[in-house]
């Protein structure tokens, strides 16, 4: 992902355990990419689009809800209108 994160919330490199928060402006979008990892995306203003590469899909995750990218998905993401504020969870 080429975003650079807002915050690191948690970077516990002996656990391999990680939080970061991310912000997105209205419509700013994130090109397509694939995690090494899986990844949780908690959204905590706005909403994002995840649009998957291979299924060729979108959906939208809004407020309060969480969304799982697998290990070896690619997707790209869409904030909202109104922009988008999250967390990036994952464990290496």
């Amino acid at each position: 992902m080429n975003k650079i994160p807002e915050k690191e919330i948690l970077a516990d490199e002996e656990n391999g355990f990680f939080i970061y928060l991310f912000k997105l402006n209205p419509n700013e979008e994130i090109p397509f990419h694939k995690h090494k990892t899986t990844k949780y995306n908690y959204i905590l203003k706005g909403s994002m689009f995840s649009i998957s590469k291979d299924k060729n899909d979108s959906k939208e995750i809004k407020e309060g809800e969480l969304n799982v990218n697998k290990k070896g998905s690619e997707h790209s993401v869409k904030a909202g209108p109104n922009g988008c504020e999250f967390l990036v969870i994952w464990q290496e």
